[in-house]
């Protein structure tokens, strides 16, 4: 199997996987990697979305499934997304999730622009709840 056969199939069975994930996982050098993944992008098979890191999709994904394994595939997300029972502060995310506020922040932030979580105000203070 070629390298680009071998990447498109990894992104297929792995949406959402960041090219650092897809180099260390099929063993390919990182240049390889990447020349693959602008190859497969200009040919429509694939797609990039920045969010926290430029993170790969195979065409027409659902969009519930990019989500889930954009969650799945960083630590922080799935912790934060995991302890989000109810509506939650900030600092109870924080707290709960033994980070710091600021990784929390950045973390909500990408989780509410997936479509995952939503922010809402609360008698003068901001929540987070899961969609």
């Amino acid at each position: 199997m070629e390298n680009q056969e071998k990447i498109l199939d990894h992104i297929k069975k792995n949406p959402g996987h960041t090219q650092s994930q897809i180099t260390y996982r099929l063993d390919i050098p990182q240049s390889t990697i990447k020349y693959h993944l602008l190859q497969l992008t200009k040919e429509n098979k694939i797609y990039s979305e920045k969010l926290f890191k430029t993170h790969y999709f195979p065409v027409g994904i659902n969009n519930k499934i990019k989500i889930k394994s954009c969650i799945e595939s960083n630590y922080n997300l799935k912790n934060i997304y995991e302890n989000l029972i109810s509506d939650m502060s900030l600092d109870e995310i924080a707290t709960s999730c033994d980070i710091s506020k600021s990784i929390a922040s950045k973390r909500l932030q990408i989780l509410e622009s997936m479509g995952a979580i939503k922010k809402i105000k609360l008698e003068k203070k901001i929540k987070f709840c899961r969609k």
